[in-house]
């Protein structure tokens, strides 16, 4: 039930202005690193703005880490104790994500594929996220309703 409240107050409550901003920033970014690993955009960044709150996490905004990436967070440098990595730059998860992502057991059959939602389901699938039902769905209407 928490989970559900996060998602919808994440998806419904952040403006329209704050969304806005956050996709032109890191579009560039995702664009590139699509042309890379053969990711769509809008997968890496409806994933980014739905685990970072739209950049504003705490984890976001501490650790510079936009998709809940769990490991070493390097506290002599980022002076946080957390479960979470830690990056000297947002931009560094992004990267780190679409490794991830390109290590995957599915990666070799979607590589290239434009079917966002097989994306999103197959990621969930690997273990990401929690409710895998759940975030596979507030995933696709971040894409759907902001990034397209």
């Amino acid at each position: 039930m928490r989970y559900t409240v996060i998602i919808f107050l994440l998806v419904s409550n952040l403006s329209n202005g704050q969304s806005v901003g956050f996709f032109t920033q890191y579009r560039p970014l995702a664009d590139s690193l699509s042309k890379v690993y053969n990711i769509p955009t809008c997968v890496i960044l409806g994933v980014s703005y739905l685990e970072s709150g739209g950049g504003v996490s705490t984890v976001a905004k501490r650790l510079n880490n936009h998709f809940g990436i769990v490991g070493n967070c390097n506290f002599e440098v980022s002076k946080y104790k957390s479960r979470y990595r830690y990056y000297s730059k947002p931009e560094d998860s992004y990267v780190a994500f679409c490794e991830l992502v390109s290590r995957k057991k599915f990666y070799p059959l979607l590589k290239g594929s434009s079917d966002e939602k097989k994306w999103v389901r197959s990621i969930a699938s690997t273990g990401y996220a929690a409710d895998a039902n759940k975030w596979t769905a507030a995933v696709m209407r971040i894409i759907n309703t902001k990034c397209h």
